[in-house]
C-alpha cells in the first residue's frame, strides 16, 4: 500500500531532506514504512535547521507546493496573486496522476488539504480524510476585529460546505478526531466515518517504566502543559492557577508559540522560576522524559477549533490523568472523574480548585489515575495504526 499525504503543515527544507516538528506524516511513515509514504506540502528553505524535529522526508518522497501561511493568506493569494490557485491545482493534479491507484491522505480543515482532497475526488481516486480540528467557529475568537469576524464567518461556512462534499463522496473514508467532528461526518457519511487519533506513543514507552514513582503521596506534585504557547490554549489560565498552589506543586511547560516571551515574563514577574520550568518545543522522544515525571497533565484550551488534543492520549499512555477543558471533541474519550477532570474553558478559579482536588483528595486522584491506566490500551501508536489499517482493509473488501 502507498499513501500520498497532504498534511497541511509547512516543512523546512535542508539539503536533500524536509523536516517538520509535527508528527502527522511520521505516523504514516511508521504505520506502513517510509518508502510507502509520499508527502505533499508547502515548505521553507533553511540553511541551518532548528532542533527537535519529529518528521523527516527525503527529497524523493516529497512534493513541493506553493507556500501559504493560513487560510486567510491562501484566499488573499488566490485573489491577488495571478495564477496562484491554478498552480496549486496543477501541482496537485500532476501528483495525483503520477500515483493513480494509490491512497491519498488529507488532514483538514487546512485549506490546502481541502483543495488537494477535492482534486483527488475529482480524479475518482481513493481518499483518506483525517478531520482533526473544527473550523466552524474560529471566527468567534475575541482576537479578531468585527470585519475579520464577518469574513471569517463567511469563510467558515464555505469550508463546511467543502468538507461536507468531501465527507459524502463514495471514495472517501472519514477518520475523525473527537466526537464533534465524528458527528459532522456521520451526518454526511454514516457508514464510512470512524473515530481516529494519529498518536505516536509506542507501547514500549508505557506506564510500566516509571509507574511506581508517580503518586500524589510524594513530596512534589508535578504538572505538565504540552502545546502551543498562545492565549487560546489556556496557558495563562494555568499559570494564574498554579501561582496560588503550594510550593511543592511544579509545572513543566513544553511548547513554543507567539506568547513564549509573555510566559517567561509572567514566570519572572510572579517569582515562579523555582517551580515553573519552560522547555520550549521538544521532539517526541524528549517529551517522553517529561511525561515519565508527571503526575497530572493540564489541557486548559479556551478556543473554538479543538478536535481531540493528542496530548490527552499521550498522557494516558503513561498512566497520567488529565484536567481538560470541555471544548471540541474531548467527550469522545474523556469521562469526568473517571479518567480525568473536566472544567469549563477559561474558568481559572475552577482550574485552581480541580488541581487542588487532585492533590489533596487521594481517592479522587487514585480513581482518575486508575481510569487513565485503563485507557492505556487505546493510547498507543500500535492501537491506532492497526485500527487505521483495519478500516482501510474493511473498505477494500466492501468495494
Amino acid at each position: 500500500m502507498k499513501i500520498i499525504a497532504f498534511v497541511g503543515e509547512t516543512f523546512e527544507k535542508n539539503n536533500d531532506s524536509y523536516f517538520a516538528k509535527p508528527t502527522s506524516a511520521a505516523f504514516l511513515q511508521n504505520a506502513i514504512g517510509k518508502d510507502n509514504v509520499y508527502v505533499a506540502s508547502s515548505f521553507n528553505s533553511k540553511s541551518t535547521l532548528s532542533t527537535n524535529y519529529s518528521t523527516q522526508v527525503d527529497k524523493l518522497h516529497f512534493y513541493e507546493f506553493p507556500h501559504y501561511s493560513s487560510t486567510k493568506n491562501f484566499v488573499i493569494q488566490t485573489v491577488t496573486k495571478k495564477g496562484f490557485l491554478k498552480e496549486y491545482k496543477d501541482t496537485a493534479d500532476k501528483i495525483i496522476q503520477k500515483h493513480s491507484g494509490s491512497y491519498f491522505w488529507v488532514r483538514t480543515p487546512s485549506i490546502g488539504s481541502i483543495v488537494f482532497g477535492l482534486r483527488v475526488l475529482k480524479s475518482n481516486e481513493k481518499l483518506l480524510h483525517h478531520m482533526c480540528a473544527d473550523a466552524s467557529h474560529t471566527w468567534k475568537d475575541k482576537k479578531y476585529t468585527f470585519i475579520n469576524k464577518v469574513g471569517g464567518y463567511i469563510l467558515s461556512r464555505i469550508i463546511r460546505l467543502l468538507l461536507a462534499n468531501i465527507c459524502r463522496n463514495k471514495n472517501t473514508i472519514n477518520l475523525c478526531t473527537g466526537d464533534i467532528l465524528e458527528k459532522f461526518s456521520k451526518k454526511h457519511s454514516p457508514l464510512k466515518t470512524y473515530q481516529f487519533v494519529d498518536l505516536m506513543s509506542k507501547k514500549s514507552n508505557l506506564i510500566n517504566e516509571n509507574q511506581t514513582s508517580r503518586t500524589n503521596e510524594s513530596k512534589l506534585f508535578r504538572l505538565a502543559f504540552v502545546g502551543r504557547l498562545v492565549e487560546d490554549k489556556g496557558i495563562f489560565d494555568l499559570l494564574n492557577a498554579v501561582k496560588n498552589q503550594p510550593k511543592n506543586v511544579m509545572l513543566n511547560i513544553v511548547g513554543g508559540g507567539e506568547s513564549y516571551e509573555e510566559v517567561i515574563a509572567f514566570i519572572n514577574k510572579n517569582k515562579l522560576n523555582d517551580r515553573v520550568f519552560i522547555h520550549g518545543q521538544l521532539s517526541f522522544h524528549e517529551l517522553a522524559k517529561i511525561y515519565k515525571e508527571t503526575d497530572l497533565t493540564i489541557v486548559p484550551s479556551n478556543n473554538y477549533y479543538e478536535g481531540f488534543p493528542r496530548v490527552i492520549m499521550e498522557s494516558w499512555s503513561y498512566g497520567i490523568p488529565v484536567i481538560v477543558s470541555n471544548v471540541g471533541g474531548i467527550n469522545a474519550f474523556v469521562k469526568d472523574r473517571v479518567n480525568g477532570l473536566i472544567m469549563q474553558p477559561g474558568d481559572t478559579k475552577e482550574l485552581e480548585e480541580l488541581i487542588s482536588l487532585a492533590i489533596n483528595n487521594k481517592d479522587i486522584y487514585r480513581s482518575i489515575k486508575n481510569g487513565a491506566t485503563d485507557m492505556v490500551e487505546y493510547s498507543s501508536f500500535e492501537y491506532w495504526s492497526d485500527k487505521m489499517l483495519s478500516i482501510i482493509k474493511e473498505n477494500n473488501n466492501e468495494a
